[in-house]
């Protein structure tokens, strides 16, 4: 098995596009949000967690053998996320304090007080525990960053401590995790027990990595199938009374992965095409930047320039906004993601 799939890489960028998406959600009437497909679209947060669970396996499982090498690991994953999170969020907090001294002040008064404890949740990756408190950031995204740099030492526990036995391990954590999604009643856990989610999806990816390891599959004819799959199991959870129906989610992206990395089909070769690769190398920085951007276009469309709240503006809005996400995501995967990452694995040897 391959250690990279390139048409995994390419459903990352189009679900990091469509997070935009759901997140463009100050017109909840409109026709561009009110719809089960981008509402349920905070959803593909899962599918993220559960790649990288099932990419951190194949690169590690076997790699993770002693304190050295968990201290390695941990420290390589630390600068892949961190840069990106820490100059994210201090452009949050200035582009915020400078908003409430400007005539486009927010209607809620926020004290500097604020800015400071929900950026130590977020530069601590304390964001998805309650351990400081269930702040909401300030780039409120970053909650997840928190939960995958917990999922990553988890993993790298278990696999130097529980080395016959991780797969067991894993297994209780999805157990224990589901059992206390269902006690509390409510599976899209963020800012306070985001964490719990964040490890059962990244458990679930590994399990998806043991199936690859040990089966060999050619399941291109399931390509198209599986989407329709998805967006039925979407629709079907978006009119469901029943919140905790979002726990099948993490199987179905689970059992994405499997088709897409045991498929050549025309989905693939569309996923493995430029634009696509693309957008998957720089969707960690779509992901922490599109806030950023959203709050921006919507304050100088209707706020400054008052444009009335139609659909033909807020299509606009969001079609904006996603292309200054991603010319700015371009800027900070070259400047922040690689280069302050190569100065950083350079000089902390």
């Amino acid at each position: 098995m391959k250690n990279r799939v390139e048409q995994l890489d390419g459903l990352r960028g189009i679900f990091a596009v469509m997070v935009i998406a759901h997140h463009h959600n100050a017109f909840k009437e409109s026709i561009f949000y009110d719809n089960f497909f981008v509402i349920n679209s905070s959803l593909f947060v899962d599918f993220f967690f559960v790649l990288s669970g099932f990419v951190i396996a194949i690169n590690y499982l076997d790699r993770i053998k002693t304190v050295g090498d968990f201290g390695q690991f941990l420290k390589k994953r630390f600068i892949r996320l961190y840069p990106l999170l820490f100059y994210t969020e201090i452009v949050f907090i200035i582009a915020a304090f400078l908003g409430d001294f400007s005539p486009m002040k927010n209607m809620t008064d926020l004290p500097f007080e604020f800015y400071l404890v929900t950026a130590r949740d977020t530069l601590t990756f304390m964001g998805s525990t309650p351990v400081f408190g269930t702040w909401i950031s300030n780039n409120y995204p970053a909650w997840s960053i928190s939960a995958e740099m917990i999922a990553y030492f988890g993993f790298g526990l278990i696999v130097l401590l529980f080395r016959g036995l991780k797969y067991y391990v894993f297994a209780a954590v999805i157990g224990f995790s589901a059992w206390f999604i269902i006690v509390n009643g409510e599976y899209l856990l963020a800012y306070d027990y985001g964490f719990v989610r964040g490890g059962l999806c990244f458990s679930v990816g590994v399990f998806t990595c043991l199936v690859l390891r040990r089966f060999t599959f050619n399941l291109t004819a399931l390509e198209i199938p599986f989407l329709a799959l998805l967006l039925a199991s979407m629709y079907v959870a978006h009119h469901a009374a029943f919140n905790l129906l979002k726990l099948i989610f993490p199987l179905i992206f689970s059992v994405g992965i499997i088709i897409f990395a045991s498929s050549t089909g025309i989905v693939s070769s569309l996923l493995s095409g430029k634009v696509f690769q693309y957008l998957g190398k720089i969707s960690y920085s779509i992901y922490l930047n599109h806030a950023i951007v959203l709050i921006m276009v919507n304050v100088i469309l209707f706020r400054l320039f008052k444009l009335a709240a139609t659909e033909a503006h807020i299509g606009f809005s969001l079609f904006i906004s996603i292309v200054l996400t991603i010319c700015y995501s371009h800027f900070t995967y070259e400047f922040v993601e690689k280069r302050v990452g190569e100065f950083l694995t350079t000089k902390w040897k």
